[in-house]
This record gives structure tokens, sequence and C-alpha cells, in this order.
């Protein structure tokens, strides 16, 4: 079990890593190396299929009865579809992004046991967009 545990932390410091990465280039314009990175994130991740196409109910399926991906997993994989959302320049593509993002951060704060400040301004970020 500690294995596991210890391969876990290690993957979750990773992804974070790329994250970080992402938003440093979204901040610098730099929205080409900021797309790279995201698809780096979801190849590490193994999720080769293009999170653009599936719906939020199969992107759910995918992400929880297939993958098995941890809470932790899902908030960052919902943080990765928030940065793309915002590169995104297509308003129906981008609010697409925001909507998957959100009900991702939903499920994940409805089931965690610890509050989180920076996931409940994700959230209200996200909701304000959606105006829900």
């Amino acid at each position: 079990m500690r294995l596991e545990e210890d391969y876990l932390m290690r993957q979750l410091k990773m992804l974070f890593d790329v994250l970080q990465k992402i938003i440093g280039h979204r901040k610098k314009g730099e929205k080409r190396a900021a797309m790279e990175q995201i698809n780096h994130f979801y190849t590490s991740l193994k999720l080769e299929a293009d999170v653009r196409d599936k719906s939020i109910e199969a992107l759910m399926e995918l992400l929880i009865d297939k993958k098995k991906l941890t809470n932790q997993h899902l908030e960052m994989v919902a943080i990765a579809l928030k940065e793309q959302g915002t590169l995104e320049e297509r308003p129906e593509q981008k609010k697409a992004f925001f909507r998957k993002a959100w009900f991702i951060l939903e499920k994940v704060e409805r089931e965690s046991t610890t509050f989180s400040m920076d996931r409940q301004m994700k959230l209200a970020e996200l909701r304000e967009y959606l105006s829900l």
C-alpha cells in the first residue's frame, strides 16, 4: 500500500508542476506552449481521448469509472479544463470547457472532507462565467 501511495503522491506532484507551467505560459501569452503542456498533462493521465469532444457524462465516466481517478486528480483535470477554456477563442467551446470544469469541481467539493478556499474561488469564478 505504501508503494501505491508514494506513486500517487509523485504523480500528483508532477501533474501540479505541469499545471503551474500551463498557467505560467498562459499568463505570458504563450498559447502554443500552454496547449503543449495541456496535451502533456492529459497524456500523463493516459487520457488519449480528446476531452473537447466528450459530453460531461462521457467525460465523468472516463475519469471516474474507467480511469478511477482520485478527487485530487479530478480537481487537477478541472483546473486543466478551466485553463483550456481560458485559452479557447470560440465562445461556445470556451463555455463547454468551463462547464466541464465546474461540473468536476462541484463533484469534488461535494465529496471532499476538507475545505479548500482555492476550490471555492474557482467554483465561484466558473459560476460567474456560466451564470449559474
